[in-house]
């Protein structure tokens, strides 16, 4: 693990748990989802329908998070202090302007340490797979 210990104690910094509460329940998608949001905010604040927009073209079009899947992320990220929001117009309801807090900024190496982990796991399933079904 990289800086993810408060102190010398091995005292586990307060959002890890969060994270990984996700990689336990194996919610890979929702990991990944968050771990991109949280990267595009670190760069600008942002609204859902651009996150999608976003993370679809940073995956060369091949992910992209309908927006069952990247809201309930977007509030479990707000509700777990990763990000906060509000209207970008107090006076209607027009778009919700998400930008990320102190916390979501320290775990994004965390998050991405998991998505890689995850992903080297995913690629020896897949080449096992393809050394079994060859022809």
């Amino acid at each position: 693990m990289a800086d993810y210990k408060k102190d010398e104690k091995e005292k586990v910094a307060p959002w890890v748990e969060d994270i990984n509460e996700l990689v336990t329940r194996r919610q890979w998608k929702r990991l990944l989802t968050a771990t991109f949001v949280l990267k595009l905010l670190s760069e600008c604040n942002s609204y859902g329908n651009r996150l999608e927009k976003d993370i679809f073209a940073r995956t060369h079009n091949t992910y992209k998070p309908n927006p069952n899947e990247l809201y309930p992320v977007l509030r479990l990220l707000e509700d777990k202090g990763f990000v906060k929001s509000q209207w970008d117009s107090p006076d209607k309801r027009s778009r919700r302007i998400y930008t990320i807090t102190t916390r979501g900024r320290q775990a994004i190496p965390y998050m991405i340490e998991q998505v890689l982990g995850w992903l080297n796991d995913f690629d020896a399933l897949i080449s096992t797979v393809r050394e079994e079904f060859a022809d």
